[in-house]
């Protein structure tokens, strides 16, 4: 998959990448007055900003009474999807827009459309905080590094290291399990299922141990290596993931397309009977296997290809399953029923989960070799895991097992984390 390039971020070529194409929606909800034209100057602050360069500078108002009849937020959702899936050229100019819905008196929606390749989805979050703290006047844009610094920037170092990473993953390539599928032909279409985890069901999952503590996304991708293997995946699955340089790079607060696809390998070959904390260190063995020798993904397929590792068009075939998150992500928890909120408004996010996921997005089929991606979002207090996959290479009966298979491992390692895990393959 090529990534494409900011238009207001300098860099250089491989570098601060964002894997996705098309647009992505976020929002927040408001309990509370607020004030519409407050709200709209608020926007002028943040679009004025340097580091907010490309934002539209005004804010797009929706009449409450075009949601239509039934539950209001759902309408939203609606609403702000279409918003998302207009066609590229609906806000020449200004590609990265603030929406506003009133959803009652008291309740209020702020969402923000962004095309991926622009901001990824931890700058969408930045990005409508900014909004807000600019409606309390605490809005401060030199807390946001300026973009144009990284202009430079390359995550890789000297030509040395990215030729010793080159040879790891010459290594590395055979080791992944070859795809046990066949050519994919014919009509193709993307189908999406949802998975809801309770709130003590998801606390149990990231409440382990291992060389990166908690971690949530993490813990979605040892399940689903397990559950994989059950479905005749062998006991070394590829898997891809999101990877935010500004963490892994200590870049601080700056906005852009930041987050790469990190390729990676599971090996959970040989494990008996293990506890749920056994896989997940598999997997986490394997992410930072990857992150100490990180090539930026098209230098990765570029390797892949050029060592026949790799074959066109299905670049991604080795690590066909894709975990899309946003490294520490936005809470509503913090700040839900609190008795003094700030500013009088009290602030959540607004049906994250529901704004996930790409089925009959843009109308295109991942070309690339991804038959399955995953988004790990919000709603309420649980989380969904939203599952993109691809017909017919993924049966729906196939995806329906899946779920089902991962509904039975949570709910074990939610009752008892120690216990081994079941024989999948065996029901």
């Amino acid at each position: 998959m090529r990534a494409r390039r900011s238009a207001h971020i300098p860099r250089s070529p491989g570098a601060l990448l964002e894997t996705g194409t098309g647009r992505h929606v976020r929002a927040l909800r408001t309990d509370g007055e607020l004030d519409a034209d407050r709200l709209a100057a608020a926007v002028r602050t943040v679009a004025a900003a340097p580091p907010f360069a490309g934002f539209a500078p005004d804010l797009r108002r929706h009449d409450a009474g075009a949601l239509g009849p039934g539950d209001p937020a759902a309408s939203c959702v609606a609403l702000l999807r279409a918003e998302r899936d207009r066609p590229a050229d609906h806000d020449a100019g200004a590609p990265i827009r603030f929406h506003w819905v009133p959803l009652a008196a008291r309740r209020h929606v702020l969402g923000l459309v962004a095309p991926r390749d622009a901001l990824d989805a931890r700058s969408l979050y930045a990005a409508l905080g900014a909004v807000l703290q600019a409606y309390f006047g605490r809005f401060r844009a030199a807390a946001y590094r300026d973009p144009t610094e990284l202009a430079g920037f390359d995550p890789v170092g000297t030509p040395a290291a990215e030729a010793a990473r080159r040879r790891w993953w010459t290594r590395e390539f055979p080791r992944y399990a070859p795809p046990v599928r066949g050519p994919r032909t014919g009509p193709r279409r993307v189908g999406t299922a949802r998975l809801r985890i309770g709130a003590r069901r998801w606390a149990a999952l990231t409440g382990g141990s291992g060389p990166l503590g908690t971690n949530g996304p993490l813990a979605v991708v040892a399940l689903l290596a397990w559950c994989l293997r059950a479905q005749g995946r062998p006991g070394s699955s590829g898997f891809a993931c999101d990877f935010d340089l500004r963490d892994h790079h200590e870049l601080g607060q700056v906005l852009g397309p930041l987050t790469d696809r990190l390729a990676f390998r599971v090996d959970i070959d040989g494990l008996r009977s293990p506890a749920f904390s056994d896989v997940m260190r598999r997997t986490q063995t394997g992410f930072l296997d990857a992150v100490v020798h990180y090539l930026p993904y098209p230098r990765l397929l570029d390797h892949g290809l050029r060592t026949g590792a790799l074959h066109p068009p299905h670049t991604a075939a080795l690590w066909d399953v894709t975990v899309h998150f946003c490294r520490n992500p936005p809470r509503s928890a913090r700040t839900r029923n609190e008795r003094a909120p700030a500013g009088g408004l009290s602030i959540e996010l607004f049906r994250e989960a529901e704004l996930l996921g790409a089925a009959g997005q843009f109308g295109a089929v991942p070309t690339d070799g991804v038959l399955l991606d995953v988004h790990v979002g919000e709603l309420d207090d649980d989380m969904v895991l939203v599952l993109d996959y691809v017909r017919p290479d993924l049966a729906e009966a196939a995806v329906a097992q899946l779920l089902d298979r991962l509904r039975q491992l949570i709910d074990q390692v939610g009752t008892d984390p120690a216990a081994p895990l079941p024989d999948l393959s065996q029901r």
